[in-house]
C-alpha cells in the first residue's frame, strides 16, 4: 500500500511542476516522462506484490469529508485492474510524447496534466473503498478524460464528440449516486466494507442491479448506451484511444465486479441480462466495426465487441455463484478479468498502430490507403500481431481469455440448470459468431491497409515513426505473444482476483483443471508449428538444388491491373454485412464509407432532438435579472421547507 501512495504523491506533485512550467515544453515534457515512469512502476509494483500474496492492504486516515471519509485499499481484484492501468498509461505515455513531439500550434503540457490527472483518477476508482471517494474519482475521471478526447477541440467534430461524452457520462453518474446513496441508506455507512457485511433484500438487490448496469454500463459501452464511444475514440489522439479504450471502460466492468462482491445474492434473472448483454453488445459491437472504414472508429466498436465477451465471462460467473457451482462461477470470473487484461494489451498496441498509420499519411480512411507494409514494416507486423490476438487466434493473448470464456459456458451448460442450458448455448454460439467476424474485419483491416498498392495516396514519401512511438507498440506485442505463450502467470492473478469476488481457496487441484486443457492446446501448436518450420527449412534447401523459374504473379487475367481493381474495405465488408442487415436494421449508406449505428439513428437522435427542443422552450426562464433569480431561490427554499414540514 505504501508503494501506491508514493505512485499517487509522485504523479500529483508531477501535474503542478507540469502547469508550473507549462511555458517550457522541454522541462514540462522530461517532468511528464519521469513521474509517469516511476509512478506507474510504483503502482505496478504494489499491484503485483498484492496478487501474488493475495492479501488485501489498506490505507484508513483519520480525515472526514462532506458524507463520508478518506479510504482507499488494494485488493486482488483491485491490483488486477490497477497492473493493466499502468502498463498501458506507462507505454502509451511514452507513444504520445513522441507523437505530439511536432505538435508546435498546441499546448502539450496541459494535455499531459490532464494524462496524469486521468492516471490518478483510474488508480483511486479501483482503490477507492468509500463511495464517496469513488464518486469523486469517477467525476475526476470524466473531467479528465474529456479535456483529452477534444485535444484537436478546433475540429466542430472533435467538440460535438465531447459534448455528446459529457452528456452521457453524467447520466451514468446520476445513476451510480442513487445506487451508492440506497446502499449507503440500507448498509448504515458508505464505506465499501460495512456494505459487503450487510444483507440486501433480492428486490433491493435488483434495483440497485439495474442502477449499476445503467451507470457503469454507460462506460462500458453496452449496446444501446454505447453511442458515445465510437465518436470519442476517433476524435481523441491515438494513444489517448488507446489508454480510454483499453483501460477506461474497463472502470465499468470494475463497477459491476465489485457491486457483485459487495452485495453477493442477486435475483436470477441479473445473471440472464448479463448474458443477454454480453451477447448483444458482443455481435453487435463486432457487425457494426465490419461496417466501419476509418481505421479508428472500426477500433472503436471492436472494444465494445469486446466488452460483450467479458461480460459473457461476467454473467455466466454470476450464475455459476447463484447456483453455488463454484468451478463455473471461477472460471467465468477468471475468464472476464483476464479478458480485460488482453484487450487491454491489444487494443492499446491497435491502436498505437493505427495513430502510426494516420500520423505517417494522414488519414484514417481505409478505403484510401493499401500497400503501407513495404514503407512502415514495423507498424504493419505489429499491427498484424495486435490482430491475430484480438481474433482469439491461438498462441496469442486474446484466445487464453477467451478460452477461459467459452470454457465457463460449457461448464454451466452442462452442470447448471435447464434454463442455464439455453443461455449458455446462445452464449457459445454467440462468442463463435463473433470471433469468425472479428477475424473477417480484421481481415479485410489489414488487407486494405497494408497489402496490394495505395489506392489514393503517394506512398513514395513515407517513412517508418521515431523510435518513441515503435518501441512502446513493440512491448504490448511481446506482452500479447508472452500471454499467449506462456499464460500461466496471468491465468493464475485473474484466479487469485477471481477468488476475491467469489471467495474460494484454488486448490491446486482446482487450478490444473483449469491450466490443463489450456496448456496441451498450447503445447500441441508449438509442436505443430515446429514442424512446418522444419518443413520449410527443408524446402528451401532443397530448392538450392533444383533449377527454380521466376514470372509475374498471375492477374486473374488482367494484363495491367491497377489500384481500382483491387478489393476495398466496403467491397470487402458488403456481402457479409448484407447477410445481417436484417438482424440489427442497419442501412449501408450508398457512396459512403460507414454502417449507420441503428440505436444512434433511430433512438437517442429522436430523443435529443425533443430535449434540445424543449430546452429552447424553457429558455425563457433565463430572463438575465437577478431579482427573478433571487425569485427562483425563494420558491425552491419555500417547497423545501413545505416538504420538511411535511
Amino acid at each position: 500500500m505504501t508503494l501506491l501512495l508514493y505512485s499517487l504523491v509522485v504523479l500529483t506533485g508531477a501535474v503542478f511542476l507540469m502547469a508550473l512550467t507549462a511555458r517550457w515544453r522541454r522541462i514540462s515534457g522530461s517532468i511528464f516522462l519521469l513521474s509517469l515512469a516511476a509512478g506507474s512502476v510504483l503502482g505496478l509494483v504494489s499491484a503485483i506484490s498484492v496478487l501474488v500474496s493475495r492479501e488485501a492492504a489498506d490505507y484508513h486516515p483519520n480525515f472526514r469529508m462532506p458524507l463520508g471519509e478518506f479510504f482507499i485499499g488494494i485488493d486482488p481484484l483491485s491490483a488486477f485492474f490497477l497492473s493493466a492501468i499502468t502498463v498501458l498509461f506507462f507505454l502509451a505515455g511514452i507513444y504520445g510524447y513522441a507523437y505530439l513531439k511536432d505538435e508546435q500550434k498546441k499546448n502539450t503540457s496541459a494535455h499531459f496534466v490532464f494524462y496524469h490527472l486521468l492516471l490518478i483518477s483510474l488508480m483511486l476508482v479501483v482503490t477507492a473503498k468509500n463511495a464517496v471517494v469513488f464518486l469523486m474519482a469517477w467525476e475526476m475521471m470524466t473531467i479528465s478524460s474529456y479535456f483529452l478526447i477534444t485535444f484537436y477541440h478546433e475540429q466542430k467534430s472533435v467538440r460535438d464528440a465531447g459534448y455528446l461524452y459529457l452528456i452521457a457520462a453524467h447520466t451514468g453518474a446520476f445513476c451510480l449516486w442513487v445506487m451508492f446513496l440506497l446502499m449507503g441508506q440500507h448498509a448504515g455507512s458508505l464505506n465499501f466494507d460495512q456494505m459487503t457485511l450487510t444483507a440486501f433484500p433480492l428486490p433491493l438487490a435488483g434495483l440497485l442491479f439495474v442502477l449499476g448496469v445503467t451507470g457503469f454500463g454507460v462506460k462500458a459501452g453496452f449496446i444501446p448506451v454505447h453511442i458515445w464511444l465510437p465518436h470519442a475514440h476517433p476524435a481523441a489522439p491515438s494513444h489517448v484511444s488507446a489508454v480510454l479504450s483499453g483501460v477506461m471502460i474497463k472502470m465499468g466492468i470494475y463497477g459491476l465486479m465489485r457491486l457483485i462482491l459487495i452485495v453477493k445474492n442477486f435475483p436470477e434473472w441479473c445473471a440472464l441480462l448479463l448474458l443477454l448483454i454480453g451477447m448483444i453488445s458482443g455481435v453487435g459491437g463486432v457487425l457494426y466495426a465490419l461496417g466501419q472504414h476509418e481505421i479508428k472508429k472500426l477500433l472503436a466498436y471492436h472494444s465494445i465487441e469486446n466488452i460483450g465477451i467479458i461480460t459473457l465471462g461476467l454473467g455466466i460467473g454470476l450464475w455459476g455463484q447463484m447456483y453455488h457451482h463454484e468451478l463455473v462461477a471461477l472460471i467465468g470470473y477468471a475468464g472476464a478479468l483476464l479478458h480485460v487484461f488482453n484487450h487491454a494489451i491489444f487494443k492499446g498496441l491497435l491502436f498505437l498502430s493505427a495513430g502510426s498509420v494516420i500520423r505517417s499519411t494522414h488519414t484514417g480512411e481505409i478505403d484510401r490507403l493499401g500497400g503501407l507494409l513495404k514503407y512502415l514494416p514495423w507498424t504493419g507486423h505489429l499491427f498484424l500481431i495486435g490482430a491475430l490476438s484480438i481474433c482469439g487466434l491461438p498462441l496469442f493473448n486474446g484466445f487464453v481469455s477467451e478460452w477461459l470464456v467459452f470454457r465457463a459456458l460449457f461448464e454451466g451448460m452442462f452442470h447448471l440448470k435447464m434454463n442455464a442450458l439455453v443461455f449458455s448455448s446462445l452464449g457459445i454460439i454467440a462468442l463463435s459468431l463473433m470471433g469468425g467476424l472479428a477475424a473477417a474485419c480484421f481481415a479485410k483491416a489489414f488487407g486494405a491497409i497494408f497489402l496490394g498498392n495505395s489506392r489514393s495516396i503517394d506512398n513514395s514519401h513515407l517513412k517508418e515513426n521515431p523510435w518513441g512511438m515503435r518501441a512502446p507498440m513493440a512491448v504490448l506485442a511481446g506482452i500479447c505473444l508472452w500471454v499467449g505463450l506462456f499464460p500461466g502467470t496471468m491465468v493464475s492473478f485473474a484466479l487469485a482476483a477471481a477468488s476475491s469476488i467469489y471467495p474460494l481457496k484454488i486448490s491446486p487441484m482446482v487450478a490444473g483443471t483449469i491450466m490443463s486443457p489450456l496448456l496441451m492446446v498450447v503445447v500441441a501448436l508449438l509442436i505443430l508449428i515446429m514442424v512446418i518450420a522444419a518443413l520449410t527449412l527443408l524446402k528451401r534447401i532443397s530448392m538450392k538444388f533444383l533449377p527454380v523459374a521466376k514470372s509475374l504473379t498471375w492477374g486473374c487475367g488482367y494484363s495491367c491491373p491497377t489500384s481500382r481493381m483491387q478489393y476495398t474495405a466496403s467491397s470487402f465488408a458488403g456481402p457479409i454485412l448484407r447477410i445481417f442487415r436484417s438482424v440489427l436494421r442497419v442501412s449501408v449508406a450508398e457512396g459512403s464509407s460507414h454502417v449507420k449505428d441503428a440505436c444512434e439513428e433511430f433512438i437517442f437522435r429522436p430523443v435529443f432532438q425533443v430535449i434540445k427542443f424543449s430546452s429552447a422552450k424553457l429558455k425563457i426562464i433565463q430572463c438575465g435579472y437577478t431579482q427573478w433569480y433571487l425569485l427562483y431561490i425563494f420558491v425552491f427554499l419555500l417547497f423545501l421547507l413545505i416538504w420538511k414540514m411535511v
